[in-house]
C-alpha cells in the first residue's frame, strides 16, 4: 500500500477570506494609480463645473431669483461689465458661494493658472464660459463650459453670439475635442465637437452670446 507523504493542504474558509481582503486592499491601493492621469483630470473638470452652477443657484436664491448677469453692478451683480464682454466680474462677485478661485480653472488647461484670490481675478485666471442670458437659452438653460471652442470668433471680441440655432466645437487643447457644459438645472454634460445643438423657435428668440475669458 502507498501512502502519500505530502499531502496537499486545502485553504480553510478563514484563509481564503483573508486572501481576499488583501487583494482587494491591494486593488483599492493600485488602481487610483493606473487610471490614465486626463480621466482623472476630466472628473475634476466636471466637478468644477458643477459647483459653478451650484454658486450660480445659491446666489440667485438672495437675489430674487436672478443671476449676476442680470442685476445691475449698483445692486451687486455684474450686469453692465458683462455687455463689455468681461466674465471674471461674474465670479467675483459669486465670491462668497464660489470660496476659492481655483474652482474656476480646468484641471486640464495647461495656459492658465488660478488667482491668488478674488480680487486679483481677471478673465485670464477662468477656464468657462458664460451664458449672457441662460434664461434665453435652451430649457434647461446653457450656463457655462469649457472656454476652448472653435466656433468662429469676431476678432477682438470674445463672445459666440446666436439667436436660433447654436452649435459648439472645441479644440483638442483641454478635453481632445470635447467639452464640458453646465445647465441651469445641475447636470454637467461632455459632448464631443458638433454633439451639442441648441435650436431655439418662436417671435420672441432673442439674440444671446456666450462669453469667452
Amino acid at each position: 500500500m502507498i501512502t502519500d507523504r505530502n499531502p496537499t493542504k486545502a485553504f480553510t474558509v478563514l484563509e481564503l477570506l483573508i486572501t481576499i481582503a488583501v487583494l482587494m486592499l491591494v486593488a483599492a491601493i493600485l488602481l487610483p494609480a493606473l487610471t490614465p492621469a486626463h480621466t482623472c483630470q476630466r472628473i475634476n473638470c466636471t466637478n468644477n463645473l458643477k459647483q459653478v452652477e451650484l454658486s450660480f443657484r445659491t446666489w440667485a436664491l438672495d437675489n430674487q431669483d436672478q443671476l449676476p448677469m442680470q442685476v445691475a453692478v449698483t445692486n451687486g451683480g455684474a450686469r453692465e461689465l458683462i455687455a463689455q464682454g468681461m466674465v471674471f466680474p461674474i465670479f467675483q462677485v459669486m465670491s462668497n458661494e464660489l470660496s476659492t478661485p481655483k474652482i474656476l480653472i480646468c484641471p486640464q488647461d495647461a495656459k492658465r493658472n488660478p488667482a491668488a484670490n478674488f480680487a486679483s481675478l481677471t478673465d485670464k485666471q477662468v477656464s468657462y464660459f458664460v451664458c449672457q442670458n441662460p434664461s434665453e437659452a435652451g430649457n434647461p438653460g446653457l450656463l457655462s463650459g469649457d472656454r476652448n471652442l472653435t466656433n468662429a470668433l469676431v476678432p477682438g471680441i470674445h463672445a459666440v453670439a446666436f439667436t436660433t440655432n447654436l452649435s459648439l466645437g472645441w479644440s483638442k487643447e483641454m478635453h481632445s475635442r470635447q467639452g464640458n457644459v453646465a445647465f441651469t438645472d445641475g447636470r454637467v454634460e461632455q459632448f464631443r465637437n458638433g454633439a451639442f445643438i441648441l435650436t431655439r423657435k418662436g417671435r420672441e428668440v432673442r439674440s444671446n452670446r456666450l462669453l469667452l475669458p
